[in-house]
């Protein structure tokens, strides 16, 4: 790695917007900022009218579900898992289709600059792989169900699988492990408890979905007599080490609940769109205490991982909903995206570009056509940007993508593996 200068227009750094300066890198730590460059030991790396900026963390995915990208569309979650997404899983998972669609989503993620995603699904052994041998940090979870799938029999045994996990990377810097109980209409009280126990034994993670649709709620008050949240505020969830997905379905009492617990949360605003579950009350949820990240969601409800896109359809629609152009800013909704999403995943020295921190950035050309004239760099990476204005991706201090290039991915690889296995869903 050595020792790293890149010039460019304008550094997000510490938080603020500096112009004309260099990022200072030293192996995979950032050292700072600065003006002039006397120290010949650095590789200088000139960036002309381009900003650095903290790349992205998704605060929520299934990154094997690339594979399923435009499967079944415009559909209700609940038709859209229970007579599609469930029946192509059970025919199509295994530990080859799970490597391979991560790698063709981590291709995705590097082209327009996500650095890590905190993903939930199965076989997750290979997802770590594939992410680590891409270059990519993630939070890889282990899901867990009430009822047997082709990854493990019970509650007992997906447990045990991620305890496997917990094995397989303790030594990777890049992949750390979490425990995934899907959502409170596929697991049990009793199973989210051993769930609880088994994150604050093995000291990671809990992620999990809750009051995603209106149809979960009522299910939930049918069968406990209260609502998701309130049910995951009585097992201990809000007080365990968690990120809860979605989260829409709430009133204002639990707004309160969830911001008093300094909840994690990751909205998903275009696959609720899509999907047509509702909106997430972002704003108040934001003022009530808890800590807003910003995600994406899977690519089979998607149907996409940008995250420029995703940061632009939450901003505006926070503003349309609360009838406030002022609600959710530019900055506010990048930081989302970035330092709020490292806070909820206990990612240490991420999420942001400061001394001390891991090198891990993208650098964006304002130079192309839809970026010109530039007057507030962060807007623009908000409300115009996109994944082709991305010209070069670091992790922990490691090029992933330069000049437009991937650098540890082979691209015509991935792009024919992505057509065998469509033809065999298709069969």
């Amino acid at each position: 790695m050595g020792k790293l200068a890149i010039k460019a227009k304008f550094i997000y750094y510490n938080n603020k917007l500096h112009q004309d300066k260099y990022l200072l890198v030293n192996n995979n730590i950032i050292e700072g900022i600065t003006e002039t460059l006397s120290d010949k030991t650095y590789e200088i790396l000139e960036r002309g009218n381009s900003g650095v900026f903290p790349a992205f963390i998704n605060s929520h995915t299934h990154l094997p579900m690339s594979y399923f990208r435009g499967l079944a569309d415009d559909l209700p979650l609940k038709n859209w898992l229970e007579e599609h997404i469930w029946p192509a899983e059970s025919k199509m998972l295994d530990e080859h289709f799970v490597y391979d669609a991560t790698i063709l989503a981590a291709a995705e993620m590097i082209r327009s600059g996500t650095i890590c995603a905190n993903d939930m699904y199965f076989f997750s052994k290979n997802i770590g792989r594939a992410l680590s041998d891409v270059g990519l940090r993630g939070v890889v979870g282990g899901g867990v169900l009430d009822f047997p799938t082709k990854f493990a029999k019970n509650s007992d045994d997906y447990l045990k699988r991620i305890e496997d996990l917990i094995e397989e990377f303790k030594s990777d810097e890049l992949i750390k492990i979490s425990v995934c109980p899907h959502a409170p209409y596929t697991v049990s009280p009793e199973n989210y408890r051993k769930c609880i126990d088994f994150s604050i034994r093995h000291k990671i993670q809990i992620h999990t979905h809750l009051a995603e649709t209106k149809w979960e709620v009522d299910e939930i008050i049918k069968r406990y007599g209260k609502s998701p949240v309130k049910l995951f505020d009585e097992i201990g969830l809000l007080d365990a080490n968690t990120i809860f997905a979605h989260v829409i379905w709430i009133d204002d009492e639990e707004i309160e609940i969830l911001g008093s617990k300094k909840a994690n949360i990751a909205a998903c605003v275009k696959s609720n769109l899509k999907l047509a579950s509702g909106f997430i009350k972002a704003n108040k949820l934001k003022e009530a205490g808890a800590n807003l990240t910003i995600a994406t969601d899977g690519n089979a409800s998607n149907n996409s991982l940008n995250m420029f896109e995703e940061m632009s359809y939450f901003a505006k629609l926070q503003k349309g909903l609360n009838l406030d152009p002022t609600v959710m800013n530019a900055e506010e909704v990048f930081n989302m995206a970035t330092k709020n999403a490292a806070k909820a995943l206990n990612l240490d020295k991420c999420g942001e570009l400061k001394k001390g921190n891991y090198a891990d950035f993208m650098i964006i050309s304002f130079d192309d056509i839809n970026m010109l004239p530039v007057y507030n760099p962060v807007s623009h990476l908000v409300y115009t940007a996109e994944p082709s204005n991305v010209t070069d991706v670091f992790v922990n201090g490691k090029c992933l993508m330069k000049n437009r290039e991937f650098v540890t991915i082979d691209i015509k690889e991935v792009k024919e593996k992505a057509k065998y296995w469509n033809k065999k869903i298709r069969s």
